[in-house]
């Protein structure tokens, strides 16, 4: 608890420091200053159901569950808080909720006013929330709290000689919703006292939905007609100078790439990676939006707007999925698995049980080095059979992942959290 404490402590000045050097950092801050006197001028006057979380990953987790409650108890106000910026600032004005706040840096103090203020009937936490305070205070008011799409490793502090602070969380939740099995063995090995269900992963879900109401843009579709294209999602700088031979070296074939920060530097440093490119709002802004201008000039699109990569993914022939060169580990591959096309990823993908899944079935192809990659993307452009298999096999395995936000709702149901 000491060290908890200290941390608690320690955040927001080493927050405070950095925000002279980071516009996040700065703008996390000014926000964490005004968030408590926010909710607490916030009048719903309905009942309130809260869902925490930490960045847009689990927003997008936890938006099909949303929807489903929505629809099943429409008589009680939504609330929706982050904990990051990159989380907060897409969604602030999302339709799902009544309100759409910073979450508070936890504390015994803050948890307090916190709760007083919003009395929720029902909270939900998506996969990696762990905050004491605020779940003690929750527990002790016998107020509900799921954790759901939860994933659980070895490595974690729960399952080591220091971790008697997170395995006393574990017993604050109501119920702990896994996304596989070996999650809930892990937690077995705690005998955790609360129930543990698994219930698998709401991404399934979520990208389903987004693959059955994609986001057109007509300009695009008008551009790669008759193309054969490539979509690079969400990368990093490890992903640009991997890929950038391969870019480089098929003009026969239209390049879309989709870094994971569109800030200006990240922007300026695609172009100066990959050749013949131009940025989106660049080429919105010279009219470019047929095949006749653009054929001859440019040969890869930079995507500069937020929002659009999930549905970019269908008009791909093949895509690769970013962050797999780098220490983190890959993005979002279900986004690309849905719309049955093949995918590459980079090494480091042992944390995402989809990915891992997905190789074994050969949905996917991994890539260890940059020859590799070239390797796997060339292949599968000019075969055709393989091309397809591998498509199927990565949309049928997407398919059968659906479902679990209609367990979360059944579990809500069946253990009367809620009244309608």
């Amino acid at each position: 608890m000491l060290l908890y404490r200290i941390f608690l402590l320690l955040y927001p000045l080493a927050a405070r420091l950095a925000g002279f050097f980071n516009i996040k950092a700065r703008k996390w801050t000014k926000a964490q200053a005004a968030a408590l006197n926010e909710i607490e001028q916030w009048q719903p006057k309905r009942p309130v159901i809260w869902m925490h979380c930490a960045s847009l990953g689990e927003f997008e987790q936890g938006l099909p569950v949303l929807q489903a409650i929505r629809r099943e108890y429409p008589g009680y106000a939504i609330l929706l808080s982050f904990f990051s910026p990159s989380g907060y600032e897409p969604c602030s004005q999302h339709p799902i909720a009544d309100k759409v706040v910073y979450l508070p840096l936890d504390g015994p103090h803050t948890a307090k006013r916190w709760i007083n203020s919003i009395h929720p009937a029902l909270v939900i936490f998506v996969k990696y929330e762990f905050w004491y305070f605020y779940l003690q205070a929750l527990h002790n008011r016998n107020i509900p709290v799921l954790l759901i799409a939860a994933i659980f490793r070895s490595s974690q502090p729960f399952f080591h000689w220091y971790g008697g602070l997170y395995r006393k969380m574990l017993a604050f939740y109501h119920h702990i919703l896994v996304q596989d099995q070996a999650s809930a063995d892990l937690l077995a090995t705690l005998a955790v006292s609360v129930p543990v269900v698994v219930a698998g992963d709401t991404r399934f879900d979520r990208v389903l939905q987004i693959a059955q109401n994609p986001i057109t843009f007509p300009a695009i579709e008008t551009l790669i007609q008759g193309k054969k294209v490539f979509v690079a999602g969400s990368t990093w700088p490890e992903d640009d100078k991997a890929l950038r031979h391969f870019v480089s070296n098929t003009p026969e074939v239209f390049h879309i790439i989709v870094p994971h920060l569109t800030d200006a530097a990240t922007i300026e440093r695609c172009l100066q990676t990959y050749p013949d490119s131009i940025s989106y709002s660049e080429w919105q802004k010279k009219g470019m939006t047929s095949q006749a201008n653009m054929s001859g000039q440019y040969k890869t699109l930079i995507i500069d707007t937020i929002g659009m990569l999930s549905s970019l993914y269908r008009h791909a022939t093949v895509a690769y999925v970013g962050g797999g060169f780098g220490a983190e580990g890959i993005h979002n591959v279900l986004e690309a698995t849905v719309h049955g096309i093949p995918v590459v990823i980079g090494p480091v993908y042992d944390k995402f049980r989809e990915a891992v899944e997905l190789v074994e079935r050969k949905g996917i192809y991994v890539a260890a080095t940059v020859i590799e990659l070239d390797a796997h993307l060339l292949r599968l452009l000019k075969d055709e059979n393989l091309r397809s298999s591998t498509g199927e096999t990565a949309k049928k395995y997407t398919r059968e992942g659906a479902g679990s936000a209609d367990k979360v709702i059944q579990i809500i149901q069946a253990k009367r959290l809620l009244t309608r």
